[in-house]
């Protein structure tokens, strides 16, 4: 008889992996044990040394859907003294090394349940089963078994526990099992905090009447609040934006089903798939021009012609959205600015002055998570716009240094994110918001320590953004010192450049990269704000080539919201200016044209300012109300047309000439060419910028990261354009925006330690 002992690592908890050991070798006659640690699985197994070859084949061969493995290793050990194949109790101890398990949407099974009324499940909302459910957003401790969740308070009943114990069952060791005899509790809750309902059935009865009245309900989900209202109900969409103060920014929609959404949005094979998948993100959909479900499409997404489109992912939504038998605003729980809301009394406190009802249960988040974001170009490229609820904590990248030191990259301040380097893994927070507010930082710092505790990490090393007033920068600095570890700083830009090579695993190779880097602003080595920048990394570093021409930046945190702004201080010099005169009051007209007669302390070659100031200029947006808003708005009026007219690509002292540029727009808006086409051939000009300077230097591909490459029509036009001629490089898993800052920070300090460039490391040894 043949011994082995295995030890399988990945994300391997939470999705059904011991029961289907269990299975298998019980089908196979194999002797032996099963349990989960903080590492993995391990599995001691017995048989005829077919068996055995057959066991580890099947093992990773027919491991469940929603498992990841990662490394898989077996060793032969001594007979052991087995009569049978056990699942045996977890053990706790040891360094964590597994993955975490993601969220997970509704499965097909628990969706076909609670549409069946002779099963004991129909119409539950707190249905799940090893395939789907919470799971990140409820873990208290490793490895992932229910004492260790905050299903821990809630003691299944007597089927319940003979459906978890059964091997042969769905919710085998389904660590959030339940069902309507032991069921999580549920409220309905007026914004007085009286109590409408206080079971299910009586809950679900009252909160369509208040939806299909018009009223603003806040719904807890999986990762916290959402606030929902009828999608189809003008009057109650205005109402949501005017209580939430936010007056433009595109609401996201969930639909009962994959057929009504089709009615309203022209979906691609990507996208449907995209929306189907178990992660459950929202998806950018194309709008038909006349959506058959009535949604109010001008009130939910003004200006665009975007649909931010989900399906249920929980029970619960699943059932709500099969009362109301419409589509449902499914916005984050939160006022404008801060991060979503998932304690119970703090969502009630802080929402209350914007949702009528409140549908709130027992079930306490441990972390809080937004939806994700994703959207595709029309050449079917995913773009990941926010990485949350579905994807995070895990980023699994075979590229990446399997160093044994631990490190904690702290990310940016915009879409902020972290990211932690432990026993030879990578771990990056969920989107943790802008964190200009308390609360974001409060966040931020909840869901640091809570992964650290997890994974019972003790960093040796903490990894910051070069800008010096940064929170993320100053909070990195101050663990730093506090845990008696070295500091570096990276610059922003170059942080993204890594972030998109180790991404595609190229940091290793020395093939000379053009690492394209367009964003709204970051902090550079010049103490400029960069944000249209151009590196050559090879094997020797990495070294910034060119940039767009520097124009003046005055009031720089100011023209980021006002894309008059950056029209006002590209064009002074290139235009009457008196024609931007009614984008401004008579007081502030006065005010900056005094100012622009003053010598500017700073300078950006930002490419998201010339996205706004080309916004303004052709008056489609002159406030941004959220991030990016006039690059949207002029994307979607360019993606409309095609114009066979170019701009020139000019350079001034070896920097492409913005100033060129937008004397050549102005000449177009002088000539009474349309606006549509303005706003295409500026599109078309940055892809052959890209191509210009890569024929420049002698460089083998082209990479691409920052927000910027948010913008599909710019991306497809890049391809069109480049790929020809080079191969590109572009983010996958990550988001192009700032969220991929911190694993580019590690991705920086790793490749510097390879190429021995230790001069790039600005390294701070605060003790």
């Amino acid at each position: 008889m043949k011994w082995v002992h295995i030890h399988i690592e990945g994300m391997v908890q939470g999705v059904g992996f011991r029961p289907f050991v269990y299975k298998l070798a019980t089908w196979l006659n194999i002797k032996g044990w099963v349990c989960n640690g903080v590492d993995g699985v391990r599995i001691e197994a017995g048989g005829s040394p077919e068996q055995i070859e057959m066991f580890i084949y099947l093992l990773t061969d027919d491991a469940p859907g929603e498992a990841n493995i990662t490394h898989f290793h077996f060793e032969e050990v001594a007979e052991r003294n087995a009569i049978d194949f056990r699942i045996v109790e977890s053990d706790p101890t040891g360094s964590p090394t597994l993955l975490i398990t993601p969220d997970l949407g509704l499965c097909d099974h628990c969706r076909a349940e609670i549409a069946n009324p002779d099963n004991k499940r129909y119409k539950y909302p707190f249905t799940t089963c090893t395939h789907c459910g919470p799971r990140y957003s409820i873990i208290m401790a490793l490895p992932y078994d229910r004492p260790f969740t905050t299903m821990e308070e809630f003691k299944m009943c007597e089927a319940c526990q003979r459906e978890y114990d059964n091997p042969y069952n769905r919710r085998h060791f389904s660590q959030t099992n339940s069902c309507p005899h032991c069921t999580i509790p549920v409220r309905l809750l007026d914004n007085q905090n009286i109590e409408i309902a206080s079971t299910w059935d009586e809950a679900l009865i009252e909160l369509v009447r208040k939806l299909e009245a018009g009223k603003i309900a806040a719904v807890k989900g999986i990762g916290g609040y959402l606030l929902m209202a009828d999608a189809t109900n003008e009057y109650a969409v205005i109402k949501l934006r005017e209580r939430k103060h936010r007056p433009t920014k595109p609401f996201a929609v969930m639909y009962p089903d994959l057929e009504m959404l089709r009615y309203d949005a022209e979906l691609t094979e990507k996208e449907e798939e995209a929306i189907k998948n178990i992660q459950s993100p929202i998806v950018l959909t194309k709008a038909r021009r006349n959506p058959r479900s009535g949604i109010c499409l001008t009130e939910i997404a003004p200006g665009l012609d975007r649909i931010g489109a989900m399906l249920p992912y929980t029970a619960l939504f699943e059932i709500l959205l099969k009362a109301m038998g419409k589509p449902l605003i499914a916005t984050s729980g939160n006022a404008s600015g801060s991060p979503i809301l998932f304690k119970d009394e703090n969502a009630f406190n802080n929402l209350k002055e914007i949702a009528d009802v409140f549908l709130t249960n027992a079930r306490k988040i441990q972390v809080a998570q937004d939806d994700s974001v994703v959207r595709f170009t029309q050449s079917n490229q995913r773009i990941v716009m926010r990485r949350s609820r579905g994807f995070a904590p895990n980023f699994i990248n075979p590229g990446f240094s399997s160093s044994s030191e631990c490190v904690l990259a702290m990310g940016a301040d915009m879409k902020s994110s972290f990211a932690l380097q432990i026993n030879g893994r990578v771990y990056t927070s969920q989107y943790l918001g802008n964190l200009e507010s308390y609360e974001s930082q409060e966040g931020f710092r909840a869901t640091l320590h809570h992964l650290l505790m997890l994974l019972r990490a003790r960093p040796q090393r903490v990894v910051v953004d070069a800008h010096p007033n940064y929170f993320s920068s100053r909070l990195g600095k101050q663990l730093a010192k506090q845990w008696h570890i070295p500091v570096v700083q990276v610059q922003h830009h170059k942080a993204h450049a890594c972030a998109v090579m180790l991404e595609n695993e190229k940091l290793k190779n020395s093939k000379p990269t053009l690492c394209v880097v367009w964003d709204g602003t970051g902090y550079g080595e010049d103490k400029q704000i960069w944000g249209g920048e151009f590196f050559l990394l090879d094997e020797d570093g990495l070294e910034r080539l060119t940039h767009f021409r520097y124009f003046p930046a005055w009031q720089g945190d100011l023209m980021a919201l006002q894309p008059r702004l950056a029209a006002l201080y590209l064009c002074k010099d290139i235009l009457d200016v008196t024609k931007l005169k009614d984008h401004f009051s008579e007081k502030e007209w006065l005010f900056y044209m005094k100012l622009i007669q003053s010598k500017p302390t700073h300078f950006t070659s930002s490419v998201g300012r010339l996205f706004d100031a080309v916004a303004a200029l052709l008056r489609v947006c002159n406030y941004n109300s959220f991030e990016g808003e006039a690059c949207l708005l002029l994307e979607t009026m360019a993606a409309n047309t095609y114009c066979n007219e170019r701009y020139t690509v000019t350079w001034h002292e070896n920097n492409i000439d913005t100033i060129a540029l937008m004397e050549q727009i102005v000449l177009d808006i002088n000539r009474d060419i349309e606006a549509k086409e303005i706003a295409f051939k500026f599109h078309y000009y940055l892809a052959e910028v890209i191509l210009e300077v890569a024929n420049r230097h002698s460089v083998g591909q082209i990479a691409l990261s920052g927000g910027v490459f948010q913008n599909t029509l710019l991306v497809d036009l890049i391809h069109e354009k480049v790929r020809s001629h080079y191969n590109i490089l572009s983010h996958r898993e990550l988001s192009p925006n700032d969220e991929n800052i911190a694993v580019g920070q590690l991705a920086f300090v790793a490749f510097n330690r390879r190429t021995k460039k230790s001069a790039d490391l600005l390294s701070m040894n605060l003790n």
